[in-house]
């Protein structure tokens, strides 16, 4: 099974990379949407508390907005986030909006003063605005929408406090003058006053809001990347493990062993007379039959929680006992062989009702001790078994042809069955002792339990 480390981090291939690319630049729809969301509920909110006359203003604004982001919008798929087209209409939109904030509108009462626009709550709209960027994903334009916004409005701030009727004043000259509470009250009340505290803490503000809005967003896009990357590595894994083995990594619930020495129940399955069968198949076909055999094969392997160690041509390579050993790996291998006899018979005869050439299936099943853990270098990594059982179980698998049986397993498998509380007879129960055999590579001969042909 190649390219599994279990002590590696994730890593993002480009394609993922790629799709993360692609899911930032969607962000400028969400603030789009997002944006036109808020206009359309200021402009119900307008249009329900204020008389025609003035709300056609205001609504006429709103209106001029909601057109600012349709350009953005527009070339977001033609365009990076962090383009000047994106940032030069940030921009646009930070002066409009501080220029609507401040500057009096024609239907104010007779004596409000520019001044006096600088004290309502409606600088808390720049704070919206900021905070909408958010939904861009992208720390860059949160900053430099903040910058923006408190440039701005600091343009426009400073630019009333120096009209030839502004009273600036800090709230250090009110206490340096020792006013008493009532005159002091009067100096910052004075409709002609501007408050340069205020904007101080009006800029801290916003600085402030923009730094944490960055430090969610730098967080929000980590866990994204992370949770990609798991997503990618569970996919991985998914090739090889069951579902249930992928949920357990994927949840952190246990790491696999170290490499060392453990017990294992090793299967081999390969298609009988694939030689003859790929002769006579044009590439398209012969490549569509292995993966109908393998897919099944597979799902066979899956659903006994089976780790699919490679394919090997027509061939497939399981093990039970990794990346954990379980008391049942025996008695889920001679369910599996079992069953994957039974799906490639079902399969045989559909075939022949289609008159498609039959297929059958040769398979080999040993239990006993393996070397498990990864091989290869840091470029290419392969999580297998090695040793004395594999050889055996592939011999097995071998000798199906010569006792013309469709499954072959060792002794070592029943007796380890056995030993894990399970009754063979019951688990699989058309095996039968199919006596001694001399294996290639075996000193000794092996007794064996076969399935036979159908």
């Amino acid at each position: 099974m190649r390219f599994f480390q279990p002590t590696a981090k994730p890593q993002v291939s480009k394609s993922v990379a790629g799709a993360i690319a692609r899911e930032e630049a969607s962000g400028l729809s969400y603030v789009f949407w997002g944006r036109n969301l808020v206009l359309v509920l200021l402009a119900i909110w307008v249009a329900l508390t204020l008389p025609f006359e003035r709300s056609s203003l205001y609504l006429s604004a709103i209106l001029a907005f909601a057109a600012l982001g349709i350009v953005p919008y527009a070339l977001r798929h033609h365009t990076g986030a962090n383009t000047a087209p994106v940032l030069a209409f940030i921009l646009l939109d930070a002066a409009a909006l501080s220029f609507v904030l401040i500057v009096p509108t024609p239907f104010d009462f007779e004596g409000w003063t520019q001044q006096m626009n600088l004290r309502t709550p409606a600088f808390l709209y720049l704070g919206v605005f900021v905070v909408s960027m958010a939904l861009s994903y992208k720390p860059t334009l949160v900053i430099w929408t903040g910058l923006a916004a408190a440039a701005f409005w600091s343009l426009g701030y400073l630019w009333v406090a120096t009209q030839p009727n502004a009273i600036p004043f800090t709230s250090g000259d009110v206490l340096d003058e020792g006013l008493g509470p009532e005159m002091a009250l009067a100096k910052i009340l004075d409709p002609n006053a501007v408050g340069l505290s205020r904007l101080s803490n009006q800029v801290v503000f916003l600085v402030l809001i923009s730094v944490i809005l960055t430090i969610v967003v730098v967080r929000s896009r980590a866990l994204v990347r992370r949770q990609v990357a798991a997503e990618a590595q569970r996919a991985m894994l998914s090739r090889y493990f069951s579902p249930n083995i992928v949920r357990e990594f994927s949840e952190g619930r246990w790491e696999p062993d170290e490499p060392g020495n453990r017990p294992v129940a090793v299967l081999f399955a390969d298609m009988v007379d694939f030689t003859s069968i790929s002769e006579k198949l044009p590439p398209h076909e012969l490549i569509a039959l292995l993966r109908a055999f393998h897919g099944r094969l597979a799902k066979v392997a899956f659903e006994q929680d089976g780790t699919i160690d490679k394919f090997i041509g027509d061939a497939v390579m399981v093990h039970f006992g990794t990346p954990r050993t379980r008391p049942n790996d025996a008695e889920r291998a001679l369910r599996c062989a079992a069953r994957m006899a039974e799906v490639i018979g079902e399969w045989k005869a559909e075939r022949e009702r289609e008159g498609a050439p039959p297929i059958g299936v040769g398979i080999g099943v040993h239990y006993g001790t393996a070397v498990v853990g990864n091989i290869g270098d840091e470029h290419k990594l392969e999580y297998t078994v090695l040793g004395d059982t594999v050889n055996v179980a592939s011999r097995l698998e071998k000798l199906t042809r010569e006792i013309g049986a469709q499954v072959a397993v060792s002794n070592e498998l029943i007796e380890a069955v056995k030993r894990g509380g399970a009754n063979p007879s019951v688990v699989a129960p058309d095996f039968l002792e199919a006596g001694v055999h001399d294996v290639r590579g075996r000193r000794e001969p092996i007794e064996i339990w076969s399935l036979s042909c159908v």
